[in-house]
């Protein structure tokens, strides 16, 4: 592949060219343990009972981590102090968890509590609450920017005296920090509403362990704060999937529309609850395809009885509707969209349809739902594979990007050449240096381009970063549109100057421009 693309090239353009792929061995070296990545904990309240859920995790699932903690109550000497835990951890996990009345623990309190007194309610100080978020907010972005991915978790208050206005300050509080952080590279955060509302604890507060050691949580809430930690550990470390194939009667509704009919079939609120989950994935940049024994004219009669449904016939990019295997049709689904089988996640309600494609399609994550329907939403909410660390401007547009290949392809298959075919397509290749909010779609395409990837090394943003800081480094993106529309950014080039060469350490394109030129163009730009 590369010296198909250096052979259409002048000679002159590519005499001070070397591509570290061409460099590499033959043979591929044995395969290597991946070492594990240390997961860093600073928190201001005693956070070690959180160990024994998170070590469970760890160990159940392999994941390739270990755990650390920093010392107590140091959360703002750990974010800016160059030589703290969470300073030199720039590879792995750094964690930052949050109970916000501990920004306000008084003299009085603390003296109570050395005589053994029980803690007091505590009233609301806004003033301090709010200046030590801001100073947060500063902390974390200054330490993100040396470097390391941040995880702040803000864990519940319980000791502030409990008034709805005082629940509501909270709330907007951690909402607005939220908000603040979103647009920062490094930076994922996870509200205290967000976590009780995935694990439920009733009975989170220990007064007692508050007492004697700052341990201010019940074992019932450590171990649902350690899984959340855990799982999302899982969506920053683990490929997500890019397509969800689904399955029509039983799974998208209730019914059989081959024998109830269109309008015999119902949304019973567990479906409903079902399509409204898919149609989020959609919004993250997930392909929906459909993938049913069954006639197609009768799903397609389904959704057009059914326009209160959440999900239309147009949100799905592909689909195989017909009597054949499912394993078959996953297959076919992927040939149409340029996508590995690894990538795909297929949802069924039968039992025999999930066994068939993990026998014959073992790539594919088979998940089958609940025999209940009314378990279906509970079911979906505590699937890891379907967290997502981040989401980009392109992701968002994914399904709207593969209906316009759709019309290329036409296109392709009207053109007597392929030279014709490029001419026609218009099509228009920007090469220009990265710039900041373009760091988390660069770090993403390493991660998920396999097709056309020169070495195949997978960068977190840090690594982005890092490469385009260096002396003799540069960073290059590669974004496309033509008559159909916007690509968007679909190629990388990570190189640096060495003598009289230019060492190309990362190039990569997705799949969905090649074959047009793109490749070529960058080589010659190089």
């Amino acid at each position: 592949m590369i010296r198909a693309i250096l052979a259409e090239q002048p000679a002159t353009k590519l005499a001070d060219l070397t591509l570290a792929a061409d460099l590499a061995p033959s043979s591929a070296p044995p395969p290597v343990e991946p070492k594990p990545e240390l997961i860093a904990i600073s928190a201001t309240f005693t956070a070690e009972p959180i160990q024994e859920s998170l070590q469970f995790w760890i160990n159940k699932l392999n994941m390739p981590a270990r755990v650390e903690f920093a010392p107590y109550n140091q959360v703002f000497q750990q974010l800016l102090d160059p030589n703290s835990l969470l300073a030199r951890n720039t590879r792995g996990l750094n964690v930052v968890l949050v109970r916000v009345e501990d920004w306000q623990r008084s003299e009085s309190e603390s003296a109570a509590t050395e005589n053994g007194a029980a803690p007091a309610q505590l009233d609301l100080a806004r003033e301090t609450i709010e200046t030590n978020a801001r100073e947060l907010g500063a902390a974390l972005k200054t330490a993100a920017q040396a470097g390391g991915e941040f995880l702040v978790c803000f864990c519940p208050s319980w000791k502030l005296t409990p008034t709805p206005t005082t629940q509501t300050f909270l709330e907007e509080l951690e909402t607005n920090l939220a908000t603040d952080l979103a647009g920062t590279s490094g930076i994922h955060v996870v509200t205290s509403r967000q976590l009780l509302d995935l694990y439920p604890v009733a009975d989170f507060a220990d007064a007692e362990g508050d007492r004697l050691g700052h341990v201010p949580y019940t074992p019932a809430f450590f171990a649902a704060l350690g899984t959340k930690l855990a799982r999302q550990f899982d969506a920053w470390k683990r490929p997500r999937p890019k397509v969800i194939a689904l399955d029509c009667d039983q799974t998208l509704w209730a019914g059989i529309c081959g024998e109830d009919g269109p309008q015999g079939i119902r949304l019973d609120p567990p479906y409903r609850a079902l399509q409204e989950f898919m149609r989020a994935r959609l919004a993250e940049g997930v392909l929906l395809c459909l993938c049913s024994k069954n006639n197609e004219a009768d799903v397609d009669a389904v959704f057009a009885a059914h326009p209160e449904m959440s999900l239309r016939r147009e949100d799905f990019a592909a689909s195989r509707i017909n009597w054949n295997r499912k394993s078959e049709n996953l297959r076919a689904l992927a040939q149409e969209l340029g996508l590995g089988l690894d990538s795909f996640v297929f949802v069924d309600d039968n039992p025999m349809e999930c066994a068939e494609v993990e026998a014959n399609a073992p790539e594919v994550l088979a998940l089958q739902l609940p025999s209940e329907a009314e378990r279906f939403p509970q079911f979906l909410r505590h699937c890891w594979i379907f967290d997502r660390w981040k989401i980009t401007t392109e992701d968002a547009q994914r399904t709207h990007l593969y209906r316009q290949n759709r019309e290329r392809e036409q296109l392709l298959a009207g053109s007597t050449t392929l030279r014709e075919f490029i001419d026609r397509l218009d099509l228009e290749v920007r090469i220009e240096p990265l710039v900041p909010e373009q760091v988390t779609r660069v770090a993403q395409l390493t991660q998920r381009t396999n097709q056309f990837n020169f070495t195949t090394r997978r960068l977190a943003e840090r690594d982005i970063l890092e490469w385009q800081q260096k002396e003799r480094g540069d960073v290059l993106t590669a974004s496309v549109k033509d008559r159909f529309g916007d690509y968007g950014l679909v190629g990388v080039i990570l190189f640096e100057c060495a003598r009289e060469s230019l060492v190309v350490d990362t190039f990569l394109l997705s799949c969905r421009v090649l074959g047009r030129g793109v490749e070529q163009q960058i080589v010659a730009h190089l």
